[in-house]
């Protein structure tokens, strides 16, 4: 086999790309971004099943595991923002797989660390390098796929995500008592190592199509006119509750609260809490299947992807009452119920990204995704502020949680209505499901 046919092979250039990406080379190009995200989100829930060891061999207590936990999202929200202008710049391969090789470093740190300190430091490096690998993929899936495969894409990105979270948790116990904590996070330092391998081989080059209008100079990008016409953008303002309390709260509620509130306030032995959430977490990863399957059909009938979202979103609200509120011994359906609907959250970061040209899809993907993972910050800090605020105040902690997700679901409520009349008062916030937005600039509205 010759050189040339070789490189061919492992990787191809972007001028001979067919447009969009079709048959293998798109499996190809997808599963290259799949196994990167399945590591991103193995490293965000393998906390939780290795915090008894952790706390045996370091001593940490209730506070340093929430810090450490909370230090992960700390180095992935840091990146955002320069993260998008990489994107934006160099593309999705190099960016992504330059980003995570800091998941290996921190890995490799993590494994070897001796003191708190040290681990924080690592587990920071860890959520740096795996900061890219949902949002590199967004970007090229704008740059290589059809608009309409583009909710398709994102579900079957969270399916690999979700499996990734699955996979670190009983194959994780099972293995740690032969390899311990460290041996399963230089294992995890290895499988980023091919990860970095597959993006860099699997990934076209990038090189700029006639119609993107790629960053021009490095001053020039780190200026506020390089986001303007983001942030002042009506629809990016009506989506945003979406991302920040409905998916991000999500997020805060299911790697921290589920499972405290099935024990404090379900009084649910850990065991039977612990089944649960995986059971949670399977209903999601089939939904997410779901979602990946039935967006091509429904938009065949004429329902899009922004008409399918609005609905389970707004089903999620009934469902997440039901699973808050309903506090009986079938709770759990409630809580299922709920995680089929949540997985509709994830459509809103691919329909933001088609709103605006393919030349911005790094910049909007990451600033959104930014939002996320403030709100996911905020309600999870909020949560547990009022819980303390209602025992202080003499209450017990079914009250106090009833309160907590009280006013969480009220915020996403009122989120919820302000993306559905927002329209009536800024007619530029409508979504509009084609590719006109490649053509012209999208031009700041107030």
């Amino acid at each position: 086999m010759s050189k040339a046919h070789y490189s061919h092979w492992y990787r191809q250039p972007d001028q001979h790309l067919a447009l969009p990406l079709q048959g293998t080379f798109a499996l190809r190009v997808f599963l290259c971004f799949a196994f990167a995200y399945f590591m991103s989100y193995a490293f965000r829930t393998i906390n939780v099943v290795i915090a008894p060891d952790l706390v045996n061999d370091l001593g940490l207590n209730n506070a340093d595991l929430g810090l450490l936990s909370s230090a992960y999202f700390i180095g992935f929200g840091a990146t955002q923002i320069p993260l998008g202008l990489a994107l934006d710049r160099f593309g999705p391969r190099i960016t992504e797989a330059w980003v995570m090789t800091l998941a290996v470093i921190g890995a490799f740190i993590f494994a070897i660390a001796e003191d708190f300190i040290t681990l924080v430091m690592a587990r920071v490096l860890i959520g740096m390098g795996v900061s890219a690998c949902l949002m590199a993929a967004f970007s090229g899936f704008r740059a290589w796929y059809a608009p309409s495969q583009q909710g398709q894409l994102a579900s079957a990105m969270l399916v690999c995500g979700t499996s990734g979270a699955l996979a670190s948790t009983w194959p994780v116990h099972l293995v740690t008592p032969y390899i311990g904590w460290r041996g399963v996070f230089l294992v995890m330092a290895a499988l980023s190592f091919l990860a970095i391998l597959i993006l860099y081989f699997g990934l076209p080059v990038k090189k700029s199509a006639p119609t993107d209008k790629p960053i021009q100079s490095t001053s020039a990008t780190l200026s506020w006119q390089s986001y303007r016409p983001i942030l002042t953008n009506s629809f990016f303002w009506r989506i945003l509750p979406l991302g920040t309390f409905c998916y991000g709260g999500f997020i805060a509620v299911q790697t921290l609260w589920f499972g405290p509130w099935l024990i404090e306030v379900m009084d649910y032995p850990a065991a039977t809490a612990a089944q649960i959430v995986f059971g949670f977490n399977v209903v999601l990863l089939l939904a997410y299947l779901f979602n990946a399957w039935v967006l091509p059909k429904l938009a065949r009938r004429g329902i899009d992807t922004m008409r399918y979202m609005t609905w389970m979103v707004g089903m999620s609200m009934i469902m997440q009452a039901g699973a808050y509120f309903w506090q009986t011994s079938l709770v759990w359906v409630w809580w299922y119920l709920f995680a089929i609907t949540c997985a509709s959250f994830v459509l809103a970061q691919s329909i933001i990204v088609l709103y605006f040209p393919k030349h911005y899809s790094g910049r909007v993907s990451t600033t959104y995704n930014l939002t996320l993972f403030i709100g996911a910050f905020i309600v999870q800090w909020g949560i547990g502020h009022m819980l303390d605020l209602g025992i202080a105040l003499g209450w017990n902690k079914t009250s106090a949680y009833d309160l907590a997700l009280a006013v969480f679901l009220v915020i996403q409520i009122l989120g919820f209505i302000w993306f559905l009349i927002a329209p009536r008062y800024f007619p530029m916030a409508v979504f509009h499901d084609d590719e006109k937005h490649d053509e012209i600039s999208i031009k700041p509205t107030n």
